[in-house]
């Protein structure tokens, strides 16, 4: 009888959440081009956020196209932060912990994180200003702001930043130990 270790654990795990990561990076554009398609269709209680910008509480076409791109900035780094995880765990899926490839991507996924905050606080005014595109003259918004998800990113993303450089200590010391006779 084979005895599981604490690699073969992280594995499997690891295999999992590979998957994950690129079903949900996958999926982040159709089912943000679907919303904004269906826009229109949907309960006032999903749009309620959007119409109150927009001059009446059905949106163009033209429009929900101009939402779909604003929605894709923080969705295209959101995609890029899934597929930088994708690499992680493929990584430890293959048994790889202590290597420089880890720490690679260990700071590709804090680094995605820290644009994925950017991209979020760019996506407030990009938003406002395509819901509003439609309003008659005057009436067009602007919205600026940073809330708790895009403050929430940063601090992962530098905790990511902290934690790749403790995986690279250990990585260096790893390295040291098999050296040593």
């Amino acid at each position: 009888m084979h005895a599981k270790t604490n690699l073969d654990s992280i594995r499997r795990q690891a295999g999992r959440l590979e998957t994950v990561c690129l079903v949900a990076a996958v999926a982040v554009a159709p089912l943000t081009a679907l919303y904004w398609a269906a826009f229109n269709l949907l309960p006032a209680d999903m749009t309620r956020q959007a119409a109150a910008l927009a001059a009446g509480p059905d949106l163009p076409g033209w429009v929900r196209l101009l939402c779909f791109a604003a929605a894709m900035v923080p969705g295209g780094a959101l995609m890029v932060a899934l597929l930088r995880l994708r690499r992680l765990f493929g990584l430890y899926r293959q048994g790889s912990i202590f290597s420089l490839a880890n720490v690679l991507a260990f700071r590709g996924v804090a680094r995605s994180l820290m644009a994925w905050a950017v991209c979020s606080v760019l996506a407030t005014p990009l938003h406002s200003l395509a819901v509003s595109a439609a309003n008659p003259p005057g009436r067009h918004m602007l919205s600026l702001g940073v809330g708790t998800t895009e403050l929430a990113l940063v601090f992962l993303a530098s905790l990511a930043l902290v934690m790749a450089r403790v995986m690279d200590e250990a990585r260096r010391l790893d390295e040291e130990a098999a050296l040593t006779v």
